[in-house]
Formats: C-alpha cells, structure tokens, sequence
C-alpha cells in the first residue's frame, strides 16, 4: 500500500447515487410509493380492459359478505405478524451494518420486480414468458459483454449466459457444462467405430478423431470438441445422408457419460480415471455439495493452498497439476475466485490462463471457470461507455491503492476463461435470488438437452429462447430478469455509470483502511491489531491482540466478545445495536510457515502455542463496505468514523476487562 490517503468522501458521488437506492431512512419513499402506485394502476387497467365484454367474477355481494370480510382481516392480521417478526431481522440496508455483501437495494430493481410479479411470468417457457426471457437473455448478453466474451453470432465462439437462483445454482451449473463437454469425445468416437463409418476428415489443426487416444479425446479444450462435433456431423450428412446422421446422433447419446451414468461409463472405458476439479483453499462450501451432486464424489475436490494474501498459490497449483499429469488423473476444471467470500480477495486469473497454455501444452487440458459472485460487477471499473478496457492507469487515479497490478490483470483475463458465474444480489444490489451464469462458448447448450428434432428440422440451430432446455433450473420467475434488466437499462454495466456505485464502495473501503491504521496507533499501547492481508476489493479484515497476551486461544476469545457487541440476536430489538459486524477466520493450515510466523510476529502471540492450538484458526472481525451510506454525515460525522469510534470504544472496555 501506498502512503496516499484520503481525509474526507467525495460528496458528488453521494449525489449521484441518491436516485438509485430507497434509502436507509427510507428517503425516496415518495419516489418507490408513487410509482409503485402508478404501475399497479396500470396493471389493473390492463386486467380490466382484457376481454372487457366479460362480466366481473368477483361480485360485490361476495365482497360483502362475512366470510369476505373475515379472511380480508385474517390476510391484514397475519401480514402484521410477518412485518412485526422481518423487523426483527438485520438492517442490512442501513450504514451501521458491516458484515457480509448485503446492501440497500437498487430502486430500479425493486420496483420492477414488484411491478412485474403482478404478470407472473414463468421464465422456463417462452409461451407465457416471451418479454422476460428476452430480458434474461439480453442480461446475460450483457454481463457476457461485461467480461469480454465475442456476443457478435456471425463470430465463433460467442457467448451466451442466463439468470439462475444465485451464485451456488450458477458454479453448479459450470461443472455441469463442462462434464457435458469433458467426455463427449469419448461418444463421439464410440459411435464411430459401432457404425463402421468411414469419413475423410481434413482440418488444419484437428486430426482424424479415429487417431486419437482416449487420453487426447478427454483433452481437447471446449473449442475444440465442439468444432470436432460440428465437422463430424456435417460430414456425415454430407457422406452418408441425414437418415445416417440421425443414427450416429442418437448412438453418440446412447454413449455418454449422463446417459451411462458414471460407474458404467468408466468400467467401459477402464482406462479413464474419474476426473477431479481444482478450488482455492477459500472457497466456499458449495463446491464439496457440487461434486456430490453430479456424482464425482467430493473426495475428487482437490483445494488448492493459498499465499499469505489469501489467493490461490499458482506455484502450488502447478506442483499438484504436474502430479496430476504424472498420474494420467483428468483435470476437469480450475476455478479461481474474484472476491472470496470471507476476504474479498482476487485470485491471479492471468496466472491461471497462462498455466492452462502451458499444461494444454504438454497434453493435460482443463477448463476454466471464475467464480465471480462477489466482485463480478466491479469489472465494470475497468469499462468505458464504449465497452472498451480502460488502462490501469485510468482506472487507479480515482483511487488511492485500487487497483493493484495483479488485481488489475486478473479482471482483464476474464476473456481467457471458459465461463463466469456473477451474483447481482451481492454487488449488483439487487434483491436476493439472482445469480448469473456466463458461458465463453455457447454451443455448449447443445451437448445439454439433446434433441433429434432439432437436429433434423432445425439444422442444429441453437435456439436459446427455448430456456429451460439448457438450464438447470425448471419453472422460474421472470421478475429476476425484469430486475436485472431495468436496473441495467438505467444504469449500464461501465464505469461512467454502475461503476460510480462500485467506486463509492471502494472509496469507502480506502477511507475505512486508512482509519484502522490510525486507529492502530491510537491503541498501540492496549492491542496489537492488524490487517492480515492487503484488501483486493471492498473487505476488510482486522485482527486485535491484547498487549501481553502470547495466546491463540486467548485472544481468538477476545475477538469472539468483541464480535458479541456487533451480533444480533433475532428475538431482540436490531435497536439495542449500534452497529453491526461479522466475523470469520484464517486457516492457519493454508499459510506456509513463514507466513504463520510473520502474522504471529504482527499480533506478538507465542508461535510454538499457536502450532498446537486445536484449532488452527485465527479469528478475525469482517467488514464489507458495501452500503452506498457509509461516507454520508449526519451531524458532521459520517457513518465510517462513527463506527471506528465505537469500535475503538468497545477494543478499549474489552482490553479493560481482559487485563482485570
């Protein structure tokens, strides 16, 4: 980190943001009732006014009847009921709130997903649903152009993405893509050598697929099966007729994986090992349920370890790759993360790319995918209105210290990878239940739900529109795409205009980084505190030690009752808190043992203690500086100082106690 620092937040970004949120006071509430007002006005025009010659079903005597009036009453009683217990819950929307990625919410968003659930469309079928699923298209278009994915049809390989459940569902469906493609060649060559068919295959890079070992059939990259079935398929039509090409289609199916399922696939092709995917130490649990879910086995997760910034170690990553390879063991997929979940970090994707050139190289292919969930929409920093990249110079001089170099080529290789995962409920600050998923390579669909009428009648067109056949999600709302889509009309995904929402947060976190320094020193007489690792992003994380306390144990229990000052419990009032936190930790098993060293050296704690502490964690206070209201003042203050204050207050009282 730099010296630079910043005194003060720059109030023409809390002006540009005010039209876009309601509000932690609810500010634009005129703004949200009014329009709400109108468009639920006009839904009911267009209800009334559908069919006008029928004749009303709901009769005024029924409205006046007992039994009407009763179950209105019982509606409004049990609506009071559920406010009164969502009250209790915490004010995520509200700056006195610093845990994890949760925000006030993007007005755009909320009123057309309101507005749009008077329509119920159901984004899994494009007979009741033909608007919204355009919309969820034209979102994925959006985010695919974001990260620099080819969206022109004319050009291969263009991308494609949709609209999931959140960001889980969406890495779900990455390692569903990529088992679809991992072993289609295997398919494509058994139904070859069963129908006897002879072709004469002539390509500039890709050999005749006859030639190739099941080793190199399980290696292509996901250009080139999907290229090797498109040669094939013509070719046969071409050769043999479509009668032919409708055999070999449906042989191919008869031998994949999804259609043999895992263990009979494997005992016929016994020379193949199950394959086994690659995660950071960081990430999150969903990866183990992933694995278990499409039948791997989450024994076939390999986590990588990571550096002493808490991003995966590409040194690391390559050691257990070259094992791998040693050991002809497939590699499915890497994922690398932009934005763990607990440290905000960014894993070097530029590093990862250029590992996946060398080890493709060397005959050991693997896909790629980037889990972007929390930090996907920063990419919109980086992008003018143009869509061009803009230098890291450009992007730097708003900020103090973002973007670092690595931080910086890591956003710019999202073009490399094969697919993205993005979650607007996080940083996009939609409402929760939005998750994206981005493929580089569109013709992946087709490999997902196979259909012989498509392939005869429809020329093996890919036709998206009929979503719910690629996907993995059945029946779902069209309103996330309505949220999605209107939010990005009015605020499109570049840094002249989402971006200034994504600065605001990471002024934020400079603003607050610099505060804990100070504030280091104002205590250096009480606590040793630290900031573990640098911030990639818009999280930071604190560690504190009590002066003279050598203990793991010990001071993992002071942060434990400095966190009981920012939880909240459910059955009480969120207004007996001041502010609110969260806390995680560090594994210590993921640092190497020099790293351990200097974070124990940092907090002053015995080293030789801390080595056989049964737990193996160090326990840290989280913050996610996502709320647009933390640099807002009220009474000349604003809501960062007020909270490094109380934090200070409460450091202090704790050490009291921890010294009496």
């Amino acid at each position: 980190m730099n010296n630079k620092t910043i005194s003060r937040m720059p109030k023409n970004e809390l002006e540009y943001l005010s039209p876009y949120f309601l509000g932690a006071k609810a500010e634009n509430s005129d703004t949200l009732e009014s329009l709400l007002l109108e468009f639920v006005k006009e839904h009911v025009a267009w209800r009334k006014n559908f069919s006008p010659q029928d004749d009303p079903l709901i009769k005024p005597e029924q409205k006046a009847s007992e039994n009407y009036k009763q179950a209105i009453g019982r509606l409004k009683s049990e609506l009071h009921a559920l406010t009164g217990k969502l009250k209790k819950t915490t004010p995520t929307h509200n700056p006195r709130y610093f845990g994890k990625m949760a925000s006030d919410l993007m007005l755009p968003a909320l009123l057309a997903q309101l507005v749009t659930t008077f329509y119920n469309p159901n984004n899994s079928a494009d007979d009741s649903a033909e608007i919204t699923i355009k919309m969820e298209l034209a979102v994925g278009k959006q985010f695919a152009e974001l990260f620099g994915f080819n969206t022109d049809p004319e050009v291969k390989p263009c991308a494609w993405g949709h609209l999931t459940s959140g960001g889980s569902d969406a890495n779900y469906e990455s390692l569903w893509n990529f088992r679809a493609v991992k072993y289609y060649p295997v398919a494509l060559v058994e139904a070859l050598k069963l129908m006897e068919l002879k072709l004469s295959f002539i390509h500039p890079r890709l050999r005749d697929p006859l030639k190739y070992s099941l080793w190199e059939l399980i290696n292509l990259s996901v250009d080139d099966v999907l290229e090797l079935r498109e040669i094939l398929f013509r070719q046969i039509e071409s050769e043999y007729g479509l009668n032919t090409l409708k055999d070999y289609s449906r042989l191919v199916e008869d031998n994949r994986l999804e259609t043999l399922g895992p263990s009979q696939f494997f005992a016929e092709h016994w020379k193949l090992h199950q394959p086994v995917v690659l995660v950071p130490a960081t990430a999150y649990a969903f990866w183990k349920k992933a694995m278990r879910l499409l039948g791997f086995g989450s024994a076939s997760l390999i986590k990588v370890p990571l550096t002493h910034s808490m991003r995966l170690d590409e040194v690391e990553l390559e050691r257990i790759l070259e094992k791998l390879h040693t050991q002809n063991i497939p590699v499915l997929a890497v994922i690398g993360v932009l934005g763990t979940l607990d440290f905000g970090t960014i894993d070097p994707i530029h590093e990862l790319v250029k590992i996946r050139q060398k080890f493709s190289s060397q005959g050991l292919d693997f896909y790629l995918h980037v889990d972007a969930s929390c930090a996907g929409y920063m990419k919109t920093l980086f992008i003018d209105e143009q869509g061009k990249a803009l230098t890291r110079d450009a992007v730097a001089e708003q900020f103090s210290y973002f973007p670092s170099e690595a931080v910086y080529q890591a956003f710019m290789a999202l073009s490399s990878v094969d697919s993205v995962t993005i979650a607007p409920h996080s940083l996009g600050y939609l409402p929760h239940g939005i998750g994206g998923f981005i493929a580089r390579n569109r013709e992946i669909a087709k490999l997902l739900n196979h259909s012989e009428k498509n392939l005869l009648e429809n020329n093996d067109r890919l036709d998206l529109s009929q979503l719910s056949r690629f996907i993995l999600d059945g029946a779902k709302p069209g309103t996330n795409a309505a949220a999605a889509f209107i939010t990005h009309k009015v605020l499109p995904l570049n840094a002249d205009h989402f971006g200034r929402v994504i600065k605001h947060s990471i002024l934020s976190s400079e603003y607050f980084y610099n505060r804990i320094m100070k504030m280091r020193a104002v205590l250096k007489s009480d606590v040793h505190l630290c900031i573990p690792f640098e911030p990639d992003t818009n999280l930071v994380a604190i560690a504190i030690n009590p002066v003279g306390n050598r203990s793991l144990t010990v001071m993992n229990n002071f942060i434990d009752h400095l966190y009981e000052k920012l939880a909240h419990q459910t059955e009480e009032s969120v207004k007996q808190n001041e502010f609110f936190g969260s806390t995680t930790y560090l594994e210590l098993h993921h640092f190497t043992e020099q790293e351990k060293t200097n974070l124990f050296k940092s907090l002053d704690l015995d080293r030789e203690e801390a080595t056989t502490h049964a737990e193996d964690k160090v326990h840290i206070l989280r913050h996610t500086l996502n709320n647009p209201w933390f640099a807002a003042e009220s009474e000349g203050v604003n809501y960062l100082d007020r909270y490094c204050d109380f934090l200070e207050k409460i450091i202090v009282e704790a050490t009291k106690k921890h010294n009496q």
